[in-house]
């Protein structure tokens, strides 16, 4: 029976390191991580593209008709014409699981550039009038989706833009000349993609409606030569579709991990 009881003793002594061992290991299996890339913490990066302009005009008190230059077509119109933008961004992610959330504020210069001209029936009496998105912005909420190593996701906020009119009056070769900066503001939609190439650099693509306020101004000229004495008013009416490319550096990043 002693015999029996100190061999009961001497296995279990064998045996009990090993399972230990193996409860250790298991213990120290890794802890889950969803099966996509990581796209959490705060990143900055550049950007550039294609910027669509469309611009709209009023002539709230007639001038160009009533002047010098009397042409009947000035009082509104619509324009519009293509540009380039290259600007720069920041921002930050939140991640659960696959689901991102974020903001982002992001500045961009641009070239986008309207140009009308109007006449009458005697050429020497004309307008020219112009408008150019100088610079401008957003300040949005992302949120989105991560598949494998591909974010797809929305966007929406607050957009801000300088913009620079231009209206030269000539009526038999006298000139009148005005110009204006002014900083509108109005909202931001858009939707894009992410690629992250790896666990810190990524490559975006998006694309963006920006919708400002209405903008009235009012010129003053005393005395004028082709136009009456002001003030006479104009209203504005900007957007702007906006298409473009980025990269991000981001803080923190984590590479695609298997589900366990």
């Amino acid at each position: 029976m002693k015999r029996f009881f100190l061999t009961t003793i001497a296995l279990a002594a064998l045996v009990g390191p090993g399972t230990a061992a193996d409860i250790a290991v298991k213990a120290a299996a890794p802890a889950y991580r969803p099966a996509c890339a990581q796209f959490g913490g705060f990143y900055l990066g550049g950007h550039g593209g294609g910027t669509y302009y469309d611009h709209r005009f009023n002539d709230l008190d007639n001038v160009g008709y009533e002047g010098d230059t009397d042409i009947d077509n000035f009082g509104g119109f619509t324009n519009s014409n293509l540009g380039w933008h290259a600007g720069a961004q920041a921002g930050w992610n939140w991640q659960a699981n696959c689901t991102v959330f974020g903001v982002q504020v992001d500045w961009s210069w641009s070239n986008a550039k309207t140009s009308s001209f109007h006449t009458d029936n005697d050429p020497v009496d004309n307008i020219t009038m112009t408008s150019k998105v100088q610079w401008f912005g957003t300040a949005r909420a992302r949120t989105g989706i991560v598949v494998d190593n591909l974010l797809l996701y929305v966007s929406g906020g607050f957009a801000f833009a300088n913009f620079k009119r231009g209206l030269v009056f000539n009526a038999d070769g006298d000139i009148d000349a005005f110009s204006r900066s002014r900083t509108r503001y109005g909202l931001a939609a858009g939707a894009g993609t992410e690629w992250a190439i790896n666990p810190n650099w990524s490559l975006v693509g998006e694309f963006m409606y920006l919708g400002f306020q209405k903008d009235e101004s009012t010129f003053d000229c005393t005395p004028c030569n082709g136009v009456p004495n002001g003030p006479f008013r104009f209203r504005f009416v900007d957007s702007v579709w906006v298409s473009r490319i980025g990269l991000n550096y981001r803080w923190g990043g984590a590479p695609v991990a298997a589900r366990y």
